[in-house]
């Protein structure tokens, strides 16, 4: 008799465009999700309701109640909320495995999740799934266009073959490279942002790697030019505000440019995202450009009959406008 297929969940915390969220948990309940654990950072999120009716879907408003059930008073720092929720979510979950994402982090499989994961050895903690980062100005839906993998060769030769703004990328990525971590359930680990641990060293965690070809992670670094100026507004406040974790070398850079000219959002969005034709075809040859017919309009109708979703940029954008105003402004502002 064949071995059943082993069971996986997917957890993140959100602050984000409703639609976007909706189609986080529409796709992953379509790729085979047992269990999705959404998380969200303003207890009073409308994405709640939209969500009550989904029988695999769990959703907790983060209020000063929850913040001290997983330990003490609400963090301040965005990113150790996340890791608290993601083990809360890790204590709920009645699976297999447990990946901790970002709600513009989608994952692509062939031929699917359950399958790469009953191939993991038995002795591996987690399965990193490497990363792919959307690049191109969407049009029609916020999920338009192709990816790029990160570059695997050193930074002096990435320089030479992208250019002077590859200081501004981490391998040629404008976010991160690192993936994430399917986690094996019921083995103490102790889930994080990109990888788990045991509290002592991560050495102490085996860790396999999964082939990009049957799991990778589609990440969606900026829904829109602004959405992306705005990411990066949200890190330079939260910076001065003492609110946020050191970014990294080329984060802070992006930071600089977006500090140095606070209008030139756009300008940046294009030189850093937008590659053109030769730099196509160097991804091309080097195997780091991804173009998946990735649509999640068919698992939204499933999980969404009644409702039209809008997943048009300008949409995203208006929500920016109406709920981020603040932090758009931030750097404009005298």
């Amino acid at each position: 008799m064949a071995k059943d297929l082993p069971t996986w969940a997917v957890v993140a915390t959100v602050d984000e465009p409703p639609a976007l969220v909706q189609a986080f948990v529409a796709w992953h309940l379509a790729l085979g999700a047992s269990q999705v654990f959404i998380y969200c950072d303003r207890p009073d999120d409308l994405v709640q309701g939209m969500l009550a009716h989904l029988a695999n879907v769990t959703v907790v408003g983060c209020d000063a109640a929850h913040w001290l059930r997983v330990g003490k008073s609400r963090p301040r720092r965005h990113e150790v909320r996340q890791v608290r929720n993601a083990r809360d979510g890790d204590a709920r979950a009645k699976t297999d495995w447990i990946l901790h994402c970002d709600a513009d982090e989608f994952v692509w499989a062939d031929p699917s999740v359950s399958t790469t994961l009953a191939g993991a050895a038995d002795h591996a903690d987690c399965l990193v799934i490497p990363v792919a980062e959307r690049i191109g100005v969407p049009n029609k839906s916020i999920f338009d266009g192709a990816f790029r993998r990160p570059f695997r060769e050193p930074h002096t030769t990435g320089c030479a073959v992208f250019g002077p703004d590859y200081d501004l990328t981490y391998r040629g990525l404008t976010g991160h490279a690192q993936g994430k971590a399917f986690v094996r359930c019921g083995r103490s680990l102790q889930m994080s942002i990109h990888r788990p641990h045991l509290g002592r060293s991560d050495a102490d965690v085996v860790v396999e790697r999964a082939d990009p070809d049957a799991l990778e992670l589609l990440h969606f670094e900026g829904l829109t030019p602004a959405h992306w100026a705005f990411k990066l507004s949200r890190m330079v406040r939260a910076l001065a505000e003492k609110d946020g974790m050191p970014p990294s070398k080329h984060r802070h850079r992006q930071a600089d440019a977006l500090i140095e000219d606070p209008y030139g959002e756009a300008e940046l969005y294009h030189r850093l995202k937008c590659p053109n034709d030769a730099i196509v075809n160097v991804l091309k040859s080097y195997d780091l450009w991804k173009a998946p017919a990735f649509d999640p309009s068919a698992a939204l109708q499933r999980c969404f009959p009644d409702r039209a979703i809008d997943l048009a940029p300008q949409t995203i954008d208006k929500w920016l406008r109406r709920k981020k105003a603040h932090v758009l402004s931030y750097l404009r502002d005298d």
